[in-house]
């Protein structure tokens, strides 16, 4: 799945992104004040919310940890004899009330946007002309990514919300999804772009010298 890290900076397992932006920290945070839960049902309903952003599971628990060291969480209950793993289903975590202020905190602070950091951006700008021919294979590849993607948003229904009849949660879902739509329609169309003055350059320099 592409997804919106096709032009989003990606988030590892540590549960940080590359530039330290955006966490899954402070997405299984806020899940976590909405309704308290263990981690697997946190996790599923990370990738409910945002599953095009494709956080990994075990970044899930990783954050988890952080939270519970941080004091932002703590282990509200657990069945008597269960294992102490934070992945027991038995396990529940429930928001603090630092863990609840450094939300907000994070919540009000001002968000510049992600830079755009992707292999084949990086790929276009360092590699010589020779490289061409696999740069127009690999942009195109990319397209048909996108346009999948972009298939399976638009599949899941209108990218919008009645505000009379949906949640804010829904309505904020229904609003990411419209985004991502746009940006990878921006994508394709840069796409499209750039492949085009490669196949331009590349048929130049194959042209027969007078």
């Amino acid at each position: 799945m592409v997804g919106y890290r096709v032009v989003a900076a990606q988030t590892g397992e540590s549960g940080e992104s590359d530039d330290g932006a955006m966490s899954v920290k402070h997405a299984v945070l806020g899940l976590v004040i909405e309704r308290p839960g263990h981690g697997y049902a946190l996790a599923q309903r990370l990738n409910e919310r945002c599953g095009s952003w494709q956080w990994e599971r075990s970044g899930v628990y990783s954050a988890l940890d952080r939270l519970e060291e941080e004091s932002y969480v703590l282990r509200a209950k657990a069945r008597a004899g269960a294992s102490a793993s934070r992945r027991a289903p038995s396990t529940v975590y429930e928001a603090t009330d630092r863990g609840r202020d450094f939300f907000g905190e994070w919540v009000l602070a001002s968000s510049p946007p992600s830079p755009f950091r992707q292999d084949l951006d990086l790929k276009l700008l360092l590699a010589g002309p020779e490289f061409l021919p696999r740069l127009i294979d690999l942009t195109w590849a990319q397209e048909q990514q996108c346009a999948a993607e972009l298939q399976r948003l638009v599949s899941q229904g209108p990218a919008g919300a009645s505000i009379a009849q949906s949640s804010w949660a829904e309505i904020a879902v229904a609003l990411q999804r419209r985004g991502e739509i746009r940006v990878l329609q921006a994508r394709v169309e840069w796409l499209q772009d750039t492949r085009s003055v490669m196949k331009e350059l590349l048929m130049r320099s194959n042209a027969p010298r007078r």
